[in-house]
């Protein structure tokens, strides 16, 4: 066997599987081997270009300066391109071009030398890479054109990225954000613990949900902004946190406007719960007669009492009673006057209904008793304690009653009747029902009945079941109007249980 013929063998079988196009040549550049693999990538079958010169497979440019390179090789020893890697333009066959890593080496030992080149083609990885690229570049758009704060943070909280609106709201760069912590950079004292706790307690819960926060942001001018933050977290294959992503909305105008709604509402609540007193101020004061000249007399027959030789004191004692007791009942109906006209921010309590309608009976039965009314209440018991706030829901029972007592002003008197009621439903909610023995409602005015300002007496506001309407549904209600039978109006409400009473 001869050993020289087997090393020939093995280095042949080498070229012809290696992936890249192996091409040896020798002092003068003209090709000795040409593996399978350059066969494939130029066109070229081998024996078509044995024997030719290498700057057939190159570019115009390259095939100028091959010679140069070599002559300098052969004359000084110094590569130009020996033992360094570039990228280069090849030609195939066809005479198209395309783009290669080249690698090129000497063959140690050869005399006159030879070389060795290594060509790999990089269409694919160019193709690839330019699509990366152009991806880049037009996320960086989209990034640049979004009218939303985007921001990238690492799993410590520092700032990856910031986009164009992002530092126009900052009133800063991205290279004066990039790595610095975004909470302690951009978040004002008072709510920064807040919101670092907040960021940390989503980092805990999997899987991760996109998150909704708010919490303001200060720029360098020291402006302050409430942002709407909605974020997602960024993953690796493991499972671990890379990232978070979070887009931010200016909602400082929204929350202002929505503030100043509220407060515009609730002036509207206190003017109608004003004009509604006022309608009632005949039959509230003669309500608050009736403990006054109680107070009178007892006072005037306790005076002649003691005026008499031998004074009786467990009389004098029963009449100063009897003055301390109206003297409570003036004083209560005082106080639930001054509950029912106060302004104030609404507030939620916890609220047993029947009580908050019992509170209630003394004025509607002082209105009603005025215009030979008869209110009844018929109360469920056991009922569950609602999250409610009370002014607000007597300022409804009230606008109902007051609408019956005008509702009945043309029915003959002994038939007049106001029902109060109170049930739990089947549905788990309570309901109330103000129902009256009128006419009913007009059925040209049922679709507008709710409306602000929809009201046929000439004297009304219309704002009174516009205004009961907004405050049952604030309280995430219902208010509807049902028609009786043979004659009446039923006004209904129904409030949600809290969830730890709905059993």
């Amino acid at each position: 066997m001869n050993p020289a013929a087997d090393h020939s063998s093995e280095t042949e079988a080498l070229l012809d599987a290696a992936v890249d196009a192996v091409i040896l040549i020798d002092h003068r550049g003209l090709i000795e081997v040409f593996n399978h693999s350059a066969e494939r990538l130029f066109g070229y079958a081998a024996l078509e270009v044995v024997g030719q010169n290498v700057k057939l497979l190159m570019s115009d440019v390259d095939r100028r300066q091959h010679d140069g390179y070599m002559d300098r090789y052969e004359r000084s020893g110094v590569p130009h391109i020996i033992g360094i890697g570039r990228e280069v333009l090849a030609r195939r066959k066809d005479g198209s071009t395309f783009p290669t890593f080249l690698s090129v080496g000497r063959v140690a030992g050869a005399d006159p030398p030879r070389f060795v080149g290594f060509i790999q083609d990089l269409t694919l990885r160019n193709q690839a890479l330019g699509a990366v690229l152009r991806e880049r570049d037009r996320a960086s758009r989209y990034l640049e054109a979004a009218q939303t704060i985007l921001v990238a943070l690492d799993p410590q909280c520092r700032v990856t990225l910031v986009n164009r609106k992002g530092c126009e709201m900052l009133g800063c760069d991205e290279p004066a954000l990039r790595g610095a912590d975004w909470f302690e950079s951009v978040v004002p004292e008072t709510d920064r613990q807040r919101a670092r706790e907040d960021f940390a307690a989503y980092l805990l819960h999997r899987p991760y949900q996109p998150h909704h926060v708010v919490y303001p942001v200060r720029s360098r001018d020291g402006t302050v902004r409430m942002i709407a933050w909605r974020c997602v977290v960024v993953e690796e294959g493991t499972g671990g946190v890379t990232g978070i992503l979070c887009s931010g909305d200016d909602v400082t105008d929204a929350l202002s406007a929505a503030e100043e709604a509220r407060e515009a509402r609730e002036r509207m609540m206190h003017v109608s719960r004003l004009a509604t007193m006022g309608e009632m101020t005949t039959g509230i004061a003669h309500e608050l007669n009736q403990p006054l000249a109680a107070i009178a007399t007892y006072a005037q027959a306790a005076k002649r009492l003691l005026a008499t030789p031998q004074p009786p004191m467990a009389d004098i004692t029963g009449a100063l009673e009897q003055i301390a007791a109206q003297a409570l009942r003036a004083g209560e109906i005082i106080r639930r006057l001054r509950a029912l006209v106060r302004g104030g921010q609404a507030q939620r309590e916890p609220t047993p209904l029947n009580t908050l309608i019992e509170e209630l009976g003394t004025l509607t039965r002082a209105d009603a008793r005025l215009h030979d009314i008869r209110v009844t209440l018929n109360l469920a018991p056991e009922l569950p304690v609602l999250e409610l706030d009370p002014i607000q829901i007597q300022q409804v029972l009230l606008n109902l009653v007051r609408n019956a007592v005008q509702a009945l002003e043309g029915v003959p008197v002994g038939e007049r009747e106001i029902v109060i009621s109170t049930r739990r439903c089947a549905s788990g909610e309570v309901e109330v029902q103000v129902r009256d023995s009128g006419p009913g409602v007009e059925p040209g005015i049922l679709p507008n009945l709710f409306q602000a300002f929809a009201t046929t007496r000439a004297e009304g506001t219309g704002l009174g079941l516009a205004i009961s309407r907004s405050i049952i549904e604030a309280h995430k209600g219902k208010l509807e109007y049902a028609p009786e039978t043979p004659r009446g109006a039923s006004f209904v409400f129904r409030l949600p249980v809290p969830p730890r009473d709905a059993d």
